[in-house]
């Protein structure tokens, strides 16, 4: 194989460069997109971390270090040289990783798995001493105070509420007292206020998943809570937030449960139209999708959703529109548009039969809601 040729374009592929490095230091090729006189633009310039990515003392196996910007790199043993491959940033590091399996795949035939990659980039032992530490403090802090945590047991009910889609249970597990406190995550009141509310969130979502909630929709509706909790300063107005956010969950799992009957092809269509609906979704591709024929699925839709799919995907592009209205900056045509309506006045006639406004009524009327 010409592995000048194959680590060029590899390093193409995954617009980073990767390095033929040799003792001392010493850079000997660059593949990619930068040529050899212009390495010095994305090399490591601190001497510390560019000793660790250059020592000759290798692992026999790839190993991912980070450095403090932060961005990634990968170093790969090569004969009796090393080549490192990077820089790349947190937000492409699952694909970075693949990239650096399949290289080491075709230099040396070994398969490994993600997991084993990133096993080899564990704390060092100082770091695993201090965190070990650290933890021993926080339980001598409690023991000293004798101050426990919040019970596990209330905690549990909170959750079980969500899961069952009991919007009274989960109030009056809110209500209840007990001794002790949730736990410290952060020594500033504000970031420990969102600390907490992005664990409670979470939790809240996994636990409506397992009510029945689509994964995609809890997913998204998790992710929308932690962006918003993020920009907010004021940590009553957090806490008010989550526990919006654990009622959101707790209501649309009670809508779940609110269907006789629960089919896994039945969850799959929905999430397929979850995952499209800004897209025209035709009714033969989803069940190209989960396997089963057209006229079958629509069959069964129809009996167990008492409508048809159709009217389903309808039904929740308004409920999509809704939201939009409410809580984005988007025109009226914007959101036809993104939701796939042949037309805009196409989308305000069936926004006006589910809804008995129009758009631009429904927005006058609740678009600045969540602002006040």
């Amino acid at each position: 194989m010409n592995w000048d040729y194959f680590l060029h374009q590899w390093g193409r592929i995954f617009h980073c460069n990767i390095y033929l490095v040799e003792r001392h230091d010493s850079i000997r090729q660059v593949y990619g997109e930068q040529s050899l006189e212009n390495e010095k633009a994305s090399f490591p310039e601190d001497p510390a971390f560019r000793r660790l990515l250059t020592d000759r003392q290798a692992e026999v196996r790839p190993v991912l270090y980070g450095e403090a910007k932060p961005v990634f790199y990968a170093v790969l043993p090569y004969y009796e040289k090393r080549l490192v491959m990077g820089p790349a940033a947190p937000g492409e590091k699952n694909e970075f990783a693949a990239g650096v399996l399949a290289l080491w795949h075709s230099m040396t035939g070994q398969e490994l798995m993600t997991e084993e990659l990133w096993q080899q980039k564990e704390p060092a032992g100082a770091e695993i001493w201090e965190a070990r530490a650290n933890v021993q403090e926080v339980i001598f802090q409690r023991q000293e105070t004798e101050l426990p945590h919040n019970p596990y047991e209330q905690e549990r009910r909170e959750m079980d509420s969500i899961r069952r889609g009991d919007r009274e249970m989960l109030r009056r597990s809110l209500q209840e007292t007990y001794r002790g406190e949730v736990g410290q995550l952060s020594r500033d009141a504000l970031r420990q206020a969102k600390n907490i509310a992005i664990c409670v969130v979470t939790l809240a979502s996994r636990a409506a998943i397992e009510g029945g909630m689509l994964p995609e929709e809890a997913f998204s509706m998790v992710d929308g809570y932690i962006l918003e909790i993020e920009e907010m300063t004021d940590p009553h107005k957090i806490e008010a937030a989550m526990r919006q956010a654990e009622f959101e969950f707790a209501e649309r799992v009670e809508a779940v449960h609110a269907t006789k009957e629960r089919n896994e092809l039945i969850e799959r269509t929905k999430n397929h139209i979850f995952q499209n609906l800004h897209s025209e979704i035709v009714i033969g591709e989803i069940g190209h999708q989960i396997g089963v024929s057209a006229a079958w699925l629509s069959a069964l839709f129809h009996r167990v959703e008492g409508m048809t799919i159709q009217q389903y995907i309808r039904r929740e592009k308004i409920r999509l529109a809704q939201n939009l209205l409410r809580y984005s900056d988007y025109d009226v045509k914007s959101i036809a548009s993104y939701l796939a309506f042949c037309s805009q006045s196409h989308f305000g006639k069936a926004f006006k039969e589910q809804t008995g406004m129009t758009p631009t009524a429904y927005r006058a009327k609740y678009g600045n809601m969540h602002k006040k």
